[in-house]
């Protein structure tokens, strides 16, 4: 149902004409509900899949998109979003296309606000850093604001405006607790620690370790790691990829979730994971190392210092409600709506400022 309340939109009940850009599949990308909300909200979104031949859907008939040829889909923007007023462009699109990115803009208009998810730089080395470089220069350089998901960001981009991550996910009634198996959900690349998890697996034999996640495919190194990590520890068990639709299936099996990030690293001080949310909202206790983010939520989950922690305190959660610290998840906190509302939030303030600004 469409909110027609003005204090649920966040933007005084205007409504705008919104192109989300992205780069990543509808079928994994977390940037999709954040549109399927601002369509709730009143807001007229179109969410384009920004690829060598871009995928447009809007939002008022999700099961009409339309693919385009690069030409085709510029003739489609010029007629479909240029002169909308107001329009909003929310590119979250990494460092692809950022040329495309700038030819849209000056084809399309509007107000650009550049999505910092993460540290986009993260692994990039040598010649390719440079190159990530200046396309990351060149999209800020396009952007009129720009949002950032974890806290740390605002580190590297002093001007940006925190939105923060989310998950839609909602408690999940669990027949039984059981404890024994361990989820971990992640994105299976240097980012995560496979020394702690080999050693938490080696020191409990009684628990087994599922692991669901998309493997890297920018370092075959971290396939190799995942491979040597099942021969050496028959508790560690890797399910494969899944998608969005998979995760309430995947979640409502387990009780417990680990996190096994790599510490004092700049791989992990500046990643807000997806992860926290979809555990957390579906009333897992979720089990961190201690990275930025884990302590920013320290209040909901258990930050452990090493392997050695991990089994006893698994273990204390099953024999011990008290020591949970999700028994009671506010889902509502942290879903996508209320980033929908925050996102709206932050570009009223913006067209505001600019408003004021040109008038004095």
């Amino acid at each position: 149902m469409i909110s027609t309340d003005p204090s649920a939109r966040g933007d005084r009940g205007q409504r705008w004409r919104i192109v989300l850009l992205t780069c990543r599949n509808p079928a994994t990308d977390f940037r999709l509900p954040l549109a399927e909300e601002l369509q709730a909200l009143g807001h007229d979104v179109a969410y384009v899949f920004l690829k060598r031949r871009p995928v447009v859907c809007e939002m008022s008939s999700p099961d009409q998109a339309k693919s385009f040829s690069l030409p085709g889909f510029l003739a489609h923007a010029r007629k479909a979003f240029r002169g909308k007023r107001p329009l909003l462009v929310l590119n979250s699109t990494n460092l692809v296309f950022p040329v495309l990115s700038r030819v849209l803009r000056a084809t399309i208009g509007g107000l650009w606000c550049f999505d910092m998810h993460d540290d986009l730089l993260y692994n990039r080395t040598g010649l390719r850093r440079r190159r990530m470089e200046l396309g990351q220069r060149l999209l800020l350089g396009g952007a009129d604001l720009v949002v950032h998901a974890a806290p740390s960001l605002k580190e590297l981009f002093p001007r940006s405006l925190h939105l923060g991550n989310a998950s839609n996910q909602t408690p999940i009634k669990r027949a039984e607790p059981n404890f024994c198996k361990v989820l971990i959900l992640a994105s299976l690349d240097r980012r995560i620690d496979f020394d702690i998890l080999s050693r938490a697996a080696e020191l409990n034999p009684d628990l087994t370790f599922e692991i669901f996640g998309q493997i890297s495919e920018n370092d075959p190194a971290v396939a190799a790691d995942l491979a040597d990590l099942q021969r050496s520890r028959p508790n560690v068990l890797y399910r494969g990829a899944y998608v969005n639709r998979d995760l309430p299936s995947i979640l409502g099996a387990f009780r417990v979730t680990f996190a096994p990030y790599a510490t004092g690293s700049q791989l992990t001080r500046y990643i807000d994971p997806l992860r926290f949310y979809h555990c957390l909202n579906s009333g897992l206790e979720v089990v961190s190392t201690d990275i930025p983010k884990a302590r920013d939520l320290s209040a909901s989950l258990h930050l452990v210092g090493s392997a050695e922690e991990v089994g006893p305190l698994v273990r204390r959660l099953r024999d011990d409600p008290a020591a949970r610290r999700n028994a009671k998840p506010d889902a509502s906190a942290d879903n996508w709506r209320a980033r929908a509302v925050r996102l709206m939030e932050i570009v009223t303030a913006s067209t505001e400022t600019r408003s004021m600004g040109a008038k004095t």
